[in-house]
């Protein structure tokens, strides 16, 4: 009989009762839970990340050699402040639990949770569970009626979510005072049990047809202590791969190599961990002080990131633009950084694909607050971090405003993707940016000057006089008599310039507007082709349009300007 390991991320606003739900169903108990930090007794909140577990029955097993599975309870902080440790946490569960207060109901925490529910079910599928918890604070002789209420107001709300308004709800009370209450617990573990049938399946089925995209031993550290005698032991998640006695493996942040010692999942010794896993593994000859978070893998599995291209997956809640040239903070697994945006589109396609070599895309200064979802479904952006990250090149990057008033009623978090290019060449904006076809629009308008010959006119006002007229050789422009051409070159000093007539010869709209090059020997009045004689005030003006694109990252050794 096998045991399948299955992270579950309890998350709610801060007080809603997740340590105390924890606590309720837990049997184990890890180094780190139900807030054994000094700091957060003393406050009397969550203030990071706690472990238990117990082990659950299933009913209907995915396969013969997983009859029992170990649900892993991921206790994440519900306070605002520590909002980049709650999406930490999530980057290593398997299904959600939401836990709202039956009498508060959606608070300022939950519908971030709820953003980070949509985010996880969006790009890894995961489910979500929501827990009334706390029902026993409300009046017994109406508390029937006031879940029911509070239960038909959720289903509103999340009936504009990914989840619907089917999503599984249960009633709960922490507090064990009768035989209602240990009903309610029942039917938590009922609903809980199929989920958790639901996500070993899923699993299984990406395993079997290698959807994962490593096969190599990747750890996700989140605890780091030293035990007297045995060494220094690092408890985490297995994102990717195995691993077993004897192994060799690297501590990515600090680039050290160690060969694993021993290994327990929840202090139960094995000789292996896989894709899943919580577990300690022990090392030795190493300081735990050295490292608090961070990934392990198999040696020279992790390089740096220094930044990436991804498809926009905005949030909809985020209430405020999205621009280019602005910074947002960046969260990898338990790694932030912060980012510069460049937005840009492909003005001719609705691929999501992005394609450097084959597609051109237009820059863009902004995705507004009034833009819906499905109106950026073609903007890509460019993240340039201000440090180099460790992360896999499948991780969900999740983009916030971390820096923004807690006290707010507002949802920080912005946007969330994987990327699909990823600068691992620290001289990225020298070796690839400039091959990186993304352009800016322009648009100059001049007006005719005078004819110089059959075919050839000179255009003023278009540039300025100290501007450098070989960039914009062999560009078309368009007349308002309908003539195109092409620019062959300067004339004069003044910025003016030589167009040539496309064909050969210009319209005769554009012959009767312009005067000519020559004058007549009498008088400064112009004579043209036609024979008439006019004043050149007399004369309409034709104006020159010149619409070309500027590349932002082309190098100072190639044009910027093409069409």
């Amino acid at each position: 009989m096998g045991v399948s390991n299955v992270n579950v991320g309890v998350l709610g606003h801060v007080d809603s009762g997740k340590t105390s739900l924890c606590k309720r169903l837990s049997t184990v108990a890890s180094t780190a839970c139900f807030d054994k930090n000094p700091q957060s007794q003393q406050r009397g909140i969550t203030l990071d990340l706690g472990f238990s577990s117990f082990n659950l029955k299933l009913k209907d097993p995915p396969g013969d050699s997983h009859e029992e599975a170990q649900v892993t309870l991921v206790d994440c902080p519900g306070h605002a402040s520590l909002i980049r440790t709650i999406i930490g946490g999530a980057s290593i569960i398997d299904l959600m639990v939401l836990v709202i207060d039956a009498v508060k109901g959606i608070q300022t925490q939950t519908a971030e949770c709820i953003v980070l529910a949509e985010i996880l079910c969006s790009s890894r599928n995961l489910p979500l569970l929501i827990v009334l918890n706390k029902t026993d604070l409300l009046p017994e002789e109406s508390r029937r009626e006031k879940v029911e209420k509070v239960t038909k107001k959720l289903r509103m709300t999340f009936k504009q979510t990914v989840f619907g308004e089917s999503v599984e709800i249960v009633p709960f009370s922490c507090l064990e005072c009768d035989n209602g209450e240990l009903a309610m617990t029942a039917e938590l573990i009922r609903k809980l049990t199929k989920m958790v049938e639901g996500a070993i399946k899923s699993r299984e089925e990406a395993l079997s047809s290698n959807v994962s995209t490593c096969d190599q031993f990747l750890f996700a550290v989140d605890h780091c202590f030293s035990i007297k005698g045995q060494g220094t032991v690092m408890t985490g998640t297995c994102l990717e791969g195995k691993a077993a006695l004897n192994d060799k493996i690297e501590i990515a942040p600090l680039s050290l190599e160690k060969k694993i010692k021993s290994i327990q999942v929840f202090r139960k010794p094995v000789n292996s961990i896989q894709k899943g896993d919580r577990a300690g593994i022990c090392v030795t000859q190493f300081d735990s002080s050295s490292l608090e978070r961070g990934l392990v893998c198999y040696p020279g599995l992790l390089r740096n990131i220094y930044g990436c291209i991804m498809l926009l997956n905005k949030v909809r809640f985020f209430k405020g633009s999205i621009s280019s040239n602005s910074k947002f903070h960046i969260v990898v697994g338990h790694e932030t950084v912060m980012a510069k945006l460049t937005l840009f589109s492909n003005p001719d396609s609705n691929r999501s694909e992005f394609n450097s070599e084959k597609d051109e895309y237009e820059f863009l200064p902004e995705v507004s607050e009034d833009i819906k979802e499905t109106q950026v479904k073609t903007v890509f952006m460019l993240l340039q971090f201000e440090k180099p990250i460790l992360a896999a090149s499948n991780s969900i990057l999740i983009g916030s405003k971390l820096d923004s008033d807690v006290l707010s009623n507002s949802c920080r978090i912005a946007f969330y993707g994987k990327p699909s290019t990823v600068f691992y060449d620290p001289k990225y904006t020298e070796t690839y940016l400039p091959t990186l076809k993304v352009f800016k629009p322009k648009k100059k308008q001049g007006s005719v000057d005078k004819i110089f010959s059959e075919d050839c006119v000179i255009c003023k006002n278009m540039l300025k006089k100290e501007s450098n007229i070989e960039k914009f050789l062999r560009l078309r422009v368009t007349f308002s008599t309908g003539d195109q051409g092409v620019i062959i070159g300067g004339f004069g000093q003044g910025g003016k310039l030589k167009v040539q007539i496309v064909g050969g010869a210009m319209s005769e709209a554009l012959k009767n507007s312009c005067p000519s090059n020559k004058k007549s020997k009498s008088s400064s009045v112009v004579a043209v082709d036609s024979g008439d004689s006019q004043s050149v005030a007399n004369k309409v003006p034709v104006f020159v349009v010149l619409n070309f694109k500027k590349m932002i990252f082309a190098s100072s050794s190639t044009n910027k300007i093409i069409q």
